[in-house]
């Protein structure tokens, strides 16, 4: 037996086995034993069905386990490409990630800072504005003041015509009167 191939061992066995099965068929009854040669050509004829079914048969079903294990090859280097090339993705994902996330923080920087300044130009405007409304209400307050105190002596003057007029009227006389006429119309005529 050390000769034989994997398909000679087998049909060995096989022989063997078939009577073996034929009495394990019989389930407990008794069976009748074929003669030796009956058995003997039975094997026979399994052994040349078997023979004739592995010249047959052996290319096509050697051919076929031979393309079933080139596809299980292939199937493996295929997914074996797929898996580098999802790791070279992962990889590069997670890189474009990182640059995202800096990127991130580089634009919240710049935007805060952008923030800051703006913060205080508005500020900056709102003092120069305030100092402005400052200034036009103390030029205002200012101008006001010296309306009323223009008012003020007019109306001081006035009163003090008034009183002046009230008082020359109280003290003048007619006699004083028609002199004050007369210097009056002297002193425009000595001017004309």
């Amino acid at each position: 037996m050390t000769g034989m191939g994997g398909w000679g061992r087998f049909l060995v066995v096989v022989a063997w086995l078939v009577p073996a099965c034929a009495l394990a068929s019989a389930g407990g009854h008794e069976v009748e034993l074929e003669s030796g040669f009956t058995l003997v050509m039975r094997v026979v004829n399994f052994i040349l069905l078997a023979g004739l079914l592995y010249y047959f048969l052996r290319k096509p079903i050697r051919n076929f386990l031979n393309q079933r294990q080139q596809g299980v090859k292939e199937a493996l280097e295929e997914a074996q490409r797929a898996k580098a090339d999802a790791e070279a993705r992962f990889r590069e994902m997670e890189k474009r990630l990182a640059q995202a996330q800096k990127e991130m923080e580089e634009l919240k920087g710049m935007l805060l800072e952008q923030g800051r300044l703006e913060k205080e130009r508005i500020l900056v405007n709102a003092q120069k504005e305030a100092d402005k409304i400052r200034k036009q209400a103390q030029l205002t307050a200012e101008q006001e003041l010296k309306k009323a105190q223009s008012l003020l002596r007019r109306e001081a003057v006035e009163l003090a015509a008034r009183i002046a007029e009230a008082l020359l009227k109280e003290r003048i006389d007619a006699k004083d009167h028609e002199r004050l006429i007369r210097q009056y119309v002297e002193s425009v005529g000595k001017t004309a």
